[in-house]
């Protein structure tokens, strides 16, 4: 038994690594044609070009798994119904349920693994794919100093500054500490506001104070208003923010509790922080839902029409989960519900169309 469930996954596996193959093949395609104008305009080395795609592939590969394990699922079942092979397990007094648990198994697998490179991978692929394009490719100045908990930017006149938070508008800064430095690394003067706001085609001080270095003293006074240019306009800060798909799990909360603490409507990222954990566990529904499927169509087609099978089911997929976002986006769902909708209504199916399978397979 234990051949008969290794060869099945390894069937499963040989297709989903295939099917990943193809995909990203068509999306490092589609990405290298957009950029190619950016690459030839800005002169861009082969060597540099091929390390931000690698870069670039597990961000890739994110929406492409569970599209993968469908494809997967469909083509290797299909092949063995086709060859009647499930047919000569089941006269061996294999049960259908003990056939399609490696199939299952390696669904799990895949969930865990989608989960593992949304977390881990992805965040830190991501932040080095935006570096090699915005500062290598677009000869961008790099302002970032180092990131952990608080933001550290170069500014300008020889300062840098400290930033708690950038609202998701980025159009204000707040809890700023601002350090304007001497040739010598020494402090001339230290600037603390509550917030930095883009206010008349400016960046402007608001709740601040100037502290200046006097003998052997300190000299304080209110910079209400000043203008301090960290970057040239909000839009600049996309090279700094992360996007909710660049940031871990934990870094998503942590950005939730900040709005929220500091009154802005955090909806738009509770719903991709509980995004974060409804989505992987798509490649295993996808799994659920096209075993049987993929048994009971075995004879209206080949390998073409089991991905076209897929690419319909998986449309249906991405757009409930749209539907569900825009919903939860705009207040008319909770952030929760508005994550998971797509999983519950296709949950509820796949397990309908198991229990049929398992009724008539008796």
């Amino acid at each position: 038994m234990k051949l008969l469930d290794r060869y099945i996954f390894t069937e499963f596996t040989r297709s989903f690594l295939t099917a990943m193959a193809g995909i990203l093949t068509v999306y490092l395609c589609v990405d290298f044609l957009q950029k190619a104008d950016d690459f030839i305009r800005h002169q861009a080395n082969l060597s540099t070009i091929i390390s931000y795609f690698l870069y670039s592939l597990p961000a890739m590969a994110a929406p492409s798994i569970p599209m993968a394990a469908l494809i997967a699922t469909l083509l290797s079942l299909s092949a063995l119904s086709r060859h009647n092979e499930i047919v000569a397990m089941r006269a061996s007094g294999v049960s259908l349920g003990r056939i399609i648990a490696p199939v299952v198994a390696g669904g799990l697998m895949i969930a865990a693994f989608a989960f593992l490179n949304n977390e881990i991978i992805t965040p830190a692929y991501s932040e080095r794919a935006n570096h090699i394009r915005n500062v290598e490719i677009e000869k961008k100045e790099q302002k970032i100093v180092f990131q952990q908990r608080h933001l550290w930017l170069r500014g300008p006149d020889n300062s840098i500054a400290n930033i708690d938070l950038i609202t998701p508008d980025r159009t204000e800064m707040l809890n700023l500490h601002i350090y304007k430095l001497n040739p010598d690394f020494s402090v001339r003067e230290r600037i603390t506001a509550g917030s930095l706001l883009w206010q008349d085609g400016a960046w402007r001080l608001r709740n601040a104070w100037k502290f200046t270095p006097s003998g052997d003293g300190m000299i304080s006074q209110p910079a209400d208003g000043e203008v301090y240019n960290i970057v040239d306009n909000p839009q600049d800060l996309g090279m700094i923010a992360k996007r909710s798909e660049e940031m871990s799990f934990n870094e998503l909360w942590e950005y939730v509790r900040k709005l929220k603490s500091s009154g802005y409507n955090a909806t738009r990222y509770e719903v991709d922080l509980y995004g974060k954990l409804a989505f992987p566990l798509s490649s295993l529904l996808m799994v659920l839902i096209a075993t049987p499927l993929s048994l009971q169509r075995v004879r209206s087609g080949g390998a073409g029409t089991s991905i076209a099978f897929a690419v319909m089911i998986a449309f249906s997929y991405w757009g409930l989960m749209s539907v569900g976002a825009a919903l939860g986006r705009s207040g008319t769902l909770h952030p929760a519900i508005a994550a998971w909708i797509a999983n519950i209504v296709f949950g509820s199916a796949a397990v309908y169309v198991l229990r049929r399978m398992h009724m008539s397979n008796g």
